[in-house]
């Protein structure tokens, strides 16, 4: 109902042959996700238009699929604007409109009775029930912000063994008490890739389950996981 996704389309009210639907589409995004992803034509001049002099130039505008956080009463209170060119050096742009409100997709729509996953990407939480995303947000300031419980949220990283960044997330993560998942040996790097190489969203969820560990088992299981 915001005024400023009025004047976006959303990606489910595009017609299939649209870039942005075929973007979608290949990415196997389930299509009951598709009403929760806007398309904008010209990003930075609608970003100025919620936002006065955000962009100083917008000569070299470009479409960008825009990926909105909303609130538990489902106000927006900020979004990511996600390139469609893979050669872009800014593949995503965050926004904040509401800096009190914590850096995360799914607030919406999750169920805090329930085992939280919270995953880097938003477009992994799509894949997986009752998921949200920290999409760049720090996990202790999302702790801080939200009522989750530690006990029933398991953090999902990229499978990235090898990343020090990667690395160094997790080992915060597991500093801060929280659940970890470790991937089992893969190739694929997260739920997306998972997904578009024959992958279910049950059997992703089952290889999430598996791994989960916390405190010391997670410290010694990072020992092991970052030499694979």
């Amino acid at each position: 109902k915001d005024s400023a996704l009025k004047r976006v389309i959303k990606v489910s009210a595009l017609p299939p042959e649209h870039p942005a639907k075929q973007y979608v589409t290949s990415r196997l995004i389930p299509s009951a996700q598709h009403y929760k992803l806007f398309y904008s034509p010209k990003f930075k001049s609608w970003v100025n238009s919620i936002i006065p002099g955000k962009f100083e130039y917008t000569e070299h505008d470009e479409p960008r699929l825009i990926i909105p956080f909303l609130d538990e009463k489902k106000t927006l209170f900020g979004f990511q604007g996600r390139s469609f060119d893979p050669k872009s050096t800014a593949k995503y742009i965050t926004i904040m409109l509401d800096e009190s409100k914590p850096k995360m997709f799914g607030l919406d729509a999750v169920d805090k009775s329930h085992r939280i996953y919270m995953f880097e990407g938003p477009i992994d939480a799509m894949f997986i029930d009752n998921s949200v995303a920290s999409a760049g947000g720090k996990i202790d300031s999302i702790f801080k912000l939200t009522s989750f419980s530690k006990d029933d949220t398991v953090i999902v990283y990229d499978n990235e063994p090898r990343s020090k960044h990667t690395i160094a997330k997790m080992e915060s993560a597991i500093d801060n008490g929280c659940q970890v998942c470790f991937w089992p040996p893969s190739q694929h790097i997260d739920v997306n890739d998972m997904i578009m190489a024959g992958m279910t969203p049950e059997s992703v969820k089952a290889a999430i389950d598996s791994s989960i560990y916390k405190g010391l088992a997670a410290k010694l299981q990072l020992n092991i996981w970052k030499k694979v």
